[in-house]
């Protein structure tokens, strides 16, 4: 429902990928962007790509609700008639288990809002802005958003354009609508590459055939795959198990999650690695949990995991220096990729530069909260510290409403893909 009352009924969202305050604290338009509404980093969860970013950010749903873990994942680890044969071999799969949740343009459309969204090339960023500002609008909730990748080896004109794309957009709302800058992050150097599967075929965890290099599966009890995933090889879930259920497994996962961060060592520095491994219940719930990965493995800053390892392959060692210049997303400390978000309207407070990190997922609830819009079904909510306290006063922020319980055709949906995946 929307608060007709509400002057905001403008809004537009700038959304650019690979960019970091750095870059554009210095541009004109962010500066005056700064002075007149609020400024906070972001932080995502794990695991760390582009694609779950790109969720939490715009749904404001953590991608494991419908079933999202990462975009690597072994194949067997599918629905039975996605899986084609029956194998170790990683695939990409970019959605979900389940239907993908209603993103912010969605969102808005539903509450009656005339919205223009648009993913554009960063070539063609300033002439798009400049055709939506320039075109008359015919209803009274106009919203227009625009998602643009940055190159780095075009930094200097795409800071201009940025710059340009927003003087057009505050032009546009005016004093009375909502402008917002946001980005998911930009990619952070990397020093090593770690692969995890040479360490367990080192400490035993991981049997490799002498001739032939490749893994003995029933001889294996873990492996890493994807952009942090740590799946144990489980009897009976796993295409050529090893590991039991209930004691055995636990048993395994307890051994990892103790060892990785104090064995995992750099041969010539003995530095540690690996920041912390979560069973996939400390970070998860909901009723996808059962297709999580069984452990879920950070490594610290400054290191990621290398192609090979995402693939269930092995490098010459455990460690391997990448190309100079290597900046990764995927599988980096969550630290190391702050998204940011820069917004300005008459709800929101003023100057204002808040101290710490909020959630990825807590953005489009604030804005929808800026723009008197109810939400439902998120994992974030809005943000408090974001609002003018007179605004708060006749607006308080309500803990998130969610829909009832699954319905039976969903509910018949889980039980099928458990038992496909042989849990039940």
């Amino acid at each position: 429902m929307s608060d007709t009352s509400l002057e905001s009924r403008k809004a537009f969202v700038l959304y650019f990928s690979n960019v970091s305050i750095s870059d554009i604290c210095s541009l004109g338009e962010v500066e005056k962007l700064r002075e007149r509404g609020v400024f906070v980093e972001l932080e995502s969860s794990p695991i760390i790509s582009p694609q779950a970013q790109y969720y939490q950010l715009f749904s404001g749903r953590l991608p494991a609700s419908f079933g999202f873990f990462d975009t690597l994942i072994p194949a067997y680890h599918l629905l039975k008639t996605q899986q084609g044969a029956n194998s170790y071999t990683i695939v990409e799969v970019k959605d979900g288990r389940s239907s993908t949740p209603k993103m912010f343009d969605e969102l808005l459309r539903t509450t009656g809002w005339n919205v223009d969204y648009k993913e554009v090339i960063f070539s063609d960023l300033g002439a798009y802005v400049q055709a939506l500002t320039s075109k008359e609008t015919s209803t009274q909730a106009n919203c227009s958003i625009v998602k643009c990748t940055i190159d780095q080896g075009t930094a200097t004109s795409a800071m201009e354009a940025i710059n340009e794309a927003l003087r057009l957009a505050r032009a546009w709302v005016g004093e009375k609508g909502l402008l917002a800058l946001l980005s998911d992050g930009k990619s952070a150097p990397v020093q090593r590459y770690v692969n995890l599967n040479n360490f367990f075929a080192e400490v035993g965890v991981i049997e490799r055939d002498e001739q032939s290099g490749l893994i003995n599966w029933p001889g294996s009890l873990a492996y890493y795959a994807g952009h942090g995933q740590i799946w144990l090889n489980v009897l009976g879930r796993d295409a050529q198990g090893a590991v039991h259920l209930h004691d055995e497994y636990e048993e395994v996962r307890e051994t990892l999650i103790k060892s990785l961060p104090t064995k995992l060592r750099e041969s010539g520095t003995g530095a540690t690695v690996v920041e912390q491994v979560y069973r996939k219940e400390e970070i998860y719930t909901g009723d996808y949990l059962f297709c999580a990965p069984d452990l879920v493995v950070l490594f610290k800053p400054g290191y990621a995991p290398s192609p090979r390892s995402s693939q269930i392959s092995f490098d010459e060692t455990t460690f391997t220096t990448p190309p100079e210049g290597t900046a990764l997303r995927a599988g980096i400390h969550p630290s190391s990729i702050k998204g940011l978000l820069l917004a300005s309207c008459p709800v929101l407070a003023s100057g204002e530069l808040l101290t710490g990190s909020i959630s990825f997922t807590s953005v489009v609830p604030s804005l929808m909260h800026a723009l008197g819009l109810e939400y439902t079904d998120m994992d974030g909510t809005a943000v408090e510290t974001l609002f003018l306290p007179s605004y708060l006063e006749s607006h308080p922020i309500r803990a998130a409403k969610w829909s009832s319980e699954l319905s039976e055709e969903d509910e018949e949906l889980v039980i099928n893909r458990l038992r496909d995946l042989g849990y039940v």
